[in-house]
C-alpha cells in the first residue's frame, strides 16, 4: 500500500469518525437548538464528505471487480456533502456572529443576516442535476465529469465555479472570525478565533491552488497536494475538538473517547507501516510465511495494548492541560484572603478581580448582605425563604443586570450574592460549575471577614471604653479642681461689680473675667460630656418644646452676634427621655457651632420632617462661609478644631450621641454660592411621627421675641 493510499485511508476514516462522533455527542445533549443545531448540521456534512471518500477509497484499495454502485454511492455521498459545505458553513458562521455580537452589530445589518443566509443556499438548486450526471454511465471520476460539465447558460465548468464559491465563503468566514475576535475579552477565546481564521484562510488558498491553478496535476506531489486539500476540513474540527476537550465547550466531554481514538490510529499506523511491511520483508528475504509473522506480532501488540493506552493517555493529558490546578489555587487564595484582608470592601474587590482574571469573565460582582443595598437585601431575603442556590428567574436577573447569580449560603442563611455579567458566550457550563464550587468558599470567606471586622470593632470599642473611662476619671478630677476655683472667681467678680467705683473703673476687665470663666466652664462641661458613655435620660417632651428651650438658652449668643433664627417643624413627635437628652446635647452643640460660624446679620434655621421608615429628619443650617473640602472628613474627630479657643469636642459629641440613638448625620457644605453649612440628622423614634403644621403665632409664643431673634414657622 502506497503512502498516499495510507494517508487517504487513515485521513478519511479519522475525519468521518471524528465529525460524526461529535455530532452524536451534540445529539445526546438536552436538546439541540439555536447555534448548536447549525453546528450539528455542519459537522454531519463534513463527516459525510469524509465518509463518502472513505467508501470510495476502500473500493479502490480492495480492487473490487464490478459493483460500481459501491464506488458511485461513495462519490455521490461525498460530493453532495461537499456541495452543502459552503452554505452550511456560512450559515453557521452567521449564526455565531448573531449570537456573540448581538449588541455591537447595527440593527439594519442584523436584519440582513437571514436574507444573506438563504442566498447562500441558492446554488443548491443545481444539486439534483449534478447528482444525475455523477450517476449516469459510462462511469468516470467526479472531477473529470464535472470539469467537462458547464453551468447552464454560463460557459464555466462546475468545478471552477464551485471552487471559487467555496474559496470566497472560506475567506468570508475567516473575516467574520477576525471580526468577532476583536470583541472578546478572554485570551482563550481570542486565540481560538484567530486559529480558526488562519486555518480557513490557508484552506481557501490551498483549494485555490489545487483546483483553480491546477496543482493537483503537478508531477509526483500533485496527488499529495490534492489529498491534503481534501483532508483540510479536519483541521478546524480538530481545533474545536481540542477546545471542547480542554474547556468543555458546548458541555461536551470527549476525554476517554479521544484516548481510545488516538490508540486506534496508532495501532493502525503500526500495523500498516510496521507489522505488514516487516512480514513482507521477512517473507521476501527468508521465505517465512507473512501471515504467521503478522499473527505473532499482532499477539504481541495485544500484550502491549495496556501500556500503550496508558502512555497515550499520559501524553494527551500533558497536551490538554486541564485547569484543575488553577481552580484549586483560586479556592486557596479566596480562603486565605479572608484572613489577609481585614475589611469587607478589600476582600470583595480581591475576589471580584481574581474570579474575573481566572475565569476570563468581563464582569463579576460580589454583594455581601452586610453592606448590600435595600434591593439586594430584599432578593437575599427572598432567596433564603425559597431556599434558592441559584437565581434563575429572568425578571430578578434583569433587575440585577446579570447573566447568572449564585446565592452564597453559610450555616443555613444567605450571606450574599455572586453576580456574573457580560456576553452570554463567556459563561460556559464549566465556568458555571466552578462558580458553584467556589461560591461555598466565598461564603465562608465573607463570614470570616465579617467576624474579623466585628472582632476589630469590639476591640476598638473596648479600647475606647477603657480610654473614656480613664478620661472620665481625669475629667471628673479636673472638673472638681477647676470648677471650684472658677466658681470662687466668678463670685468675687460679681461682688466687685456691686461696688460702683470698682465696676466703673474695671468694668471691661470684669466682663473679660466673667466671659473667660464661662468659657472654661463650657470646656469642662464638654470634656465631661464626651467622657460620659451615655446621657442621663430626661423627661419625655415634644420636639417643639425641646427646640424652644434650646433657643431660649442660646438667646444671648444670637443677640450678641445679631443672628436671626427660623424654625419649620413639619414633624413634632413626642420623644422619649433618652432621645430628648441626646438631642438636647446634639442640637445645643450644632446651634452653638452655627451661630459662631455665622456673620453678623446671618440666619440659622432648624427644620424637621418625616423621612423613610418613619424616621425623624432634623436639619440645622447656617449661611456662614462653609467648611473647606479638606476639613469635612475631620470635623467629627475628637479634639480637631480650627478655633483658637475651641476644644474640638462639640461635633465629636454630636457624632457619638447620634450613634447611640442608632441614627446618622450628614454634612453638606457649601450649600449655595459656595456658602452655608447644613447638618442633616436622621433619628429613629419609638412612636409614630405625626405631621404637625403649627400656626406661626402659636409657635412664636413659645420662643420669646428679641430684636435680632426672629423665629418663623
Amino acid at each position: 500500500m502506497s503512502p498516499l493510499a495510507i494517508l487517504k485511508l487513515v485521513g478519511f476514516a479519522t475525519g468521518a469518525v471524528l465529525h460524526l462522533y461529535l455530532c452524536w455527542l451534540l445529539i445526546q445533549r438536552r436538546g439541540v437548538q439555536g447555534v448548536a443545531r447549525v453546528v450539528l448540521w455542519l459537522g454531519a456534512t463534513v463527516g459525510f464528505w469524509h465518509l463518502g471518500n472513505f467508501i470510495a477509497t476502500t473500493y479502490e484499495l480492495l480492487e473490487v471487480r464490478g459493483a460500481l454502485w459501491w464506488l458511485k454511492s461513495g462519490h455521490v455521498i461525498a460530493y453532495v456533502a461537499l456541495a452543502l459545505l459552503p452554505p452550511i458553513g456560512y450559515h453557521a458562521q452567521m449564526r455565531v456572529w448573531a449570537w456573540m455580537d448581538d449588541r455591537a452589530t447595527p440593527d439594519f445589518l442584523r436584519r440582513l443576516f437571514t436574507p444573506f443566509i438563504w442566498f447562500g443556499y441558492a446554488p443548491l438548486i443545481l444539486l439534483p442535476w449534478v447528482v444525475i450526471n455523477l450517476w449516469r454511465e459510462p462511469y468516470v471520476t467526479p472531477l473529470e465529469r464535472l470539469s467537462h460539465l458547464n453551468l447552464p447558460f454560463i460557459p464555466v465548468s462546475i468545478v471552477f465555479a464551485f471552487m471559487l464559491w467555496s474559496v470566497v465563503v472560506l475567506w468570508e468566514c475567516a473575516g467574520i472570525s477576525l471580526w468577532l475576535r476583536r470583541g472578546l475579552t478572554g485570551a482563550r477565546e481570542r486565540r481560538l478565533f484567530l486559529l480558526l481564521a488562519l486555518v480557513l484562510i490557508v484552506q481557501g488558498a490551498l483549494n485555490l491552488l489545487t483546483y483553480i491553478f491546477g496543482a493537483r496535476h503537478w508531477h509526483v506531489i500533485g496527488p499529495y497536494v490534492e489529498a491534503i486539500a481534501m483532508l483540510g476540513s479536519i483541521v478546524p474540527t480538530a481545533i474545536i475538538a481540542y477546545y471542547i476537550y480542554r474547556y468543555r465547550y458546548l458541555e461536551i466531554v470527549i476525554r476517554q473517547s479521544l484516548v481510545y481514538a488516538a490508540v486506534a490510529v496508532i495501532v493502525m499506523m503500526i500495523y500498516l507501516y510496521g507489522i505488514r511491511k516487516f512480514s513482507q520483508v521477512m517473507e521476501a528475504r527468508y521465505g517465512l510465511r507473512a501471515s504467521v509473522i503478522e499473527a505473532m506480532l499482532i499477539l504481541a501488540m495485544v500484550f502491549l495494548a495496556g501500556p500503550l493506552r496508558r502512555l497515550t493517555e499520559h501524553y494527551i493529558k500533558r497536551l490538554f492541560v486541564t485547569e484543575v490546578g488553577l481552580y484549586r489555587d483560586l479556592v486557596a487564595q479566596v480562603g486565605s484572603a479572608a484572613t489577609s484582608y481585614g475589611e469587607m470592601t478589600q476582600l470583595t474587590s480581591f475576589i471580584e478581580r481574581r474570579l474575573s482574571e481566572a475565569l476570563q469573565l468581563s464582569r463579576v460582582q460580589l454583594f455581601p448582605i452586610s453592606s448590600a443595598s435595600d434591593e439586594v437585601a430584599e432578593i437575599c431575603r427572598l432567596a433564603e425563604e425559597e431556599q434558592w442556590r441559584h437565581i434563575e428567574d429572568a425578571a430578578l436577573l434583569n433587575q440585577l443586570g446579570a447573566l447568572s447569580c449564585d446565592v452564597l449560603w453559610r450555616e443555613g442563611r444567605v450571606v450574599g450574592l455572586l453576580l456574573t455579567g457580560g456576553a452570554a458566550h463567556e459563561l460556559t457550563a464549566e465556568k458555571r460549575e466552578v462558580l458553584t464550587v467556589v461560591s461555598g468558599h466565598i461564603a465562608a470567606a465573607l463570614e470570616n471577614c465579617l467576624l474579623l471586622e466585628e472582632k476589630v470593632k469590639l476591640e476598638r470599642a473596648l479600647a475606647e471604653q477603657s480610654r473614656l473611662a480613664s478620661l472620665g476619671q481625669m475629667a471628673a478630677t479636673v472638673a472638681h479642681e477647676i470648677r471650684n476655683p472658677l466658681s470662687a472667681i466668678k463670685s468675687i467678680t460679681q461682688v466687685m461689680r456691686e461696688d460702683e467705683t470698682v465696676s466703673r473703673e474695671y468694668a471691661r476687665d470684669l466682663d473679660l473675667i466673667t466671659g473667660e470663666v464661662d468659657r472654661l466652664n463650657r470646656s469642662v462641661s464638654q470634656l465631661l460630656s464626651f467622657s460620659r458613655p451615655a446621657v442621663v435620660a430626661s423627661s419625655p417632651a415634644r420636639l417643639s418644646e425641646l427646640v424652644s428651650s434650646l433657643l431660649r438658652l442660646a438667646r444671648a449668643e444670637f443677640d450678641e452676634r445679631s443672628v436671626e433664627t427660623s424654625t419649620h417643624l413639619a414633624a413634632d413627635p413626642l420623644l422619649d427621655g433618652v432621645t430628648v437628652a441626646a438631642l438636647r446635647e446634639i442640637l445645643s452643640n450644632l446651634l452653638l457651632n452655627a451661630v459662631q460660624a455665622s456673620e453678623r446679620g446671618g440666619r440659622v434655621s432648624i427644620e424637621s420632617q418625616v423621612g423613610e421608615h418613619n424616621h425623624l429628619i432634623l436639619t440645622v443650617t447656617d449661611d456662614g462661609p462653609g467648611i473647606p473640602r479638606a476639613l469635612r472628613e475631620k470635623v467629627f474627630e475628637p479634639f480637631f478644631t480650627t478655633k483658637q479657643r475651641g476644644t474640638g469636642l462639640g461635633l465629636a459629641i454630636v457624632a457619638r450621641r447620634i450613634r447611640e440613638l442608632d441614627g446618622d448625620i450628614t454634612l453638606v457644605s457649601p450649600i449655595t454660592d459656595e456658602r452655608g453649612t447644613r447638618f442633616d440628622l436622621r433619628v429613629k423614634t419609638r412612636d409614630a411621627i405625626e405631621d404637625v403644621k403649627t400656626e406661626s403665632s402659636e409657635f412664636e409664643m413659645a420662643i420669646p421675641q428679641t430684636t435680632n431673634h426672629n423665629p418663623q414657622s
